[in-house]
């Protein structure tokens, strides 16, 4: 090995700064992609949340016998009317008497669980309280339907949850309008 051998090894500076700027074009590419997956992830997990309190509340309203009932709580241990932003919790109602506003859980009633919303996705809805029988039907006439539109809005990114009659939920996609 001749000792000008040593000196060719290793990339030259023009070399580094051609990759760089290929990495960096890459990368300016694939960033609004990748947020628009964020903003997807965070409205499926929002919705998804939902979804599992749901489930957890037709669950519990079978094993337990009796009526079982979710609202949205600002606080973690009573309902507040328009507060499904900021979590919800499933309660037994021992007494009958919930309807959704404050005071709705009084020191009779059974606490199940709180949860807090995941993420920052708007979550609205036209109704205060969701219950469920001792069979895990649901108590409402109607189909009730909850909306998760993201931090910008997008309708594209935005998701749904719908409640049957029957207590069953789904995940939705499409018609949805945000704000």
């Amino acid at each position: 090995m001749s000792r000008s051998d040593k000196f060719h090894k290793g990339f030259t500076l023009l070399e580094l700064l051609v990759v760089v700027s290929i990495l960096g074009t890459l990368a300016m590419l694939g960033l609004p992609s990748l947020g628009d997956m964020l903003a997807r992830a965070e409205t499926d997990s929002s919705a998804k949340l939902l979804q599992s309190a749901l489930s957890l509340a037709k669950s519990e309203a079978i094993k337990r016998g009796e009526s079982v009932s979710v609202c949205a709580s600002s606080d973690g241990s009573d309902c507040a009317t328009d507060a499904w932003n900021t979590g919800w919790v499933v309660f037994v109602d021992n007494n009958a008497d919930a309807n959704g506003n404050a005071g709705s859980i009084d020191p009779g009633d059974t606490l199940i669980r709180a949860f807090a919303p995941s993420g920052e996705a708007t979550l609205s809805s036209t109704i205060d309280l969701l219950q469920y029988d001792y069979r895990g039907m649901g108590l409402g006439a109607a189909v009730q339907n909850f909306k998760f539109c993201p931090r910008d809005n997008d309708s594209g990114k935005a998701r749904g949850l719908e409640i049957s009659v029957t207590g069953r939920t789904r995940v939705y996609y499409d018609g949805l309008v945000c704000p």
